[in-house]
């Protein structure tokens, strides 16, 4: 007995691989082993497993990083977390903005949320590349920056204020230049000299004012309007999420 007990202090001292190993933590391993967990129906589990596969950008294969990316959003919108589905979905949009979901292989309730996403993400991009001109010059020329900067109500109303008191003060101005005479009177259009030419210096201070205004507002939203384009692909507007490195739908 006493010849035994040093052995197995040794046995018991020496690591076990068979029963003490852990489990596997092979990204690949893992993203098959979620996939299995996705097509049973266990989502939260699935959601689970592929988080950090995802948010850490563990898998070396692009194809790899893309099918976690596909189970993961997918995943996420069946267990009911559709605030973190869509954000998937947009990591996929920023880098394959032609991706699909083929409803043959994808419940048509996820088709039709991730359409959506691709919408809006869209309507993003064009808005932001319309918007984020790196250009000043159209802000200078009162509509046009505000219709460069998307206020479409605002630009029409400074177009027809500027038409408006710009036509009707050139008009009085037309009017006093072509009464007076030689000597520089109105004649017998002396009445009507005073009240036109109050008009003609207030539409005229009227329109300047307009397009000062136009100028100002047109460059301060220029200035503070959201990120151009290619931010807003990289994900500036989940600063706290990296975008992973590529993404793939069937």
């Amino acid at each position: 007995m006493t010849r035994r007990f040093p052995l197995l202090v040794l046995l018991l001292l020496i690591p076990n691989t068979s029963l003490g190993a852990g489990p596997t933590r092979d990204p690949r391993a893992l993203l098959r082993q979620s996939i299995d967990l996705y097509v049973v129906g266990k989502y939260g589990e699935a959601v689970k497993i592929l988080r950090p596969l995802v948010d850490g950008r563990v898998l070396r294969d692009p194809e790899d990083q893309r099918e976690a990316l596909r189970t993961y959003g997918i995943s996420l919108y069946l267990d009911g977390k559709k605030p973190g589905a869509e954000r998937a979905f947009r990591d996929l949009l920023r880098l394959d903005p032609a991706a699909r979901l083929d409803p043959s292989f994808v419940r048509p309730e996820v088709v039709t949320f991730f359409e959506g996403v691709r919408k809006r993400y869209q309507l993003e991009i064009r808005e932001v590349e319309r918007r984020g001109s790196r250009s000043m010059a159209p802000n200078l020329l009162p509509p046009w920056g505000q219709f460069r900067n998307g206020h479409r109500v605002k630009g029409y109303l400074l177009l027809g204020g500027e038409l408006t008191f710009g036509i009707t003060s050139i008009t009085t101005a037309a009017l006093l230049w072509s009464w007076k005479d030689d000597t520089g009177q109105f004649g017998e259009r002396e009445d009507l000299y005073q009240p036109l030419s109050v008009l003609n210096y207030v539409t005229f201070g009227v329109t300047v004012a307009l397009l000062v205004y136009g100028v100002v507002d047109g460059l301060y939203y220029h200035y503070t309007s959201p990120p151009h384009a290619e931010q807003v692909r990289a994900g500036v507007e989940y600063p706290n999420r990296k975008p992973p490195l590529g993404t793939w739908f069937f």
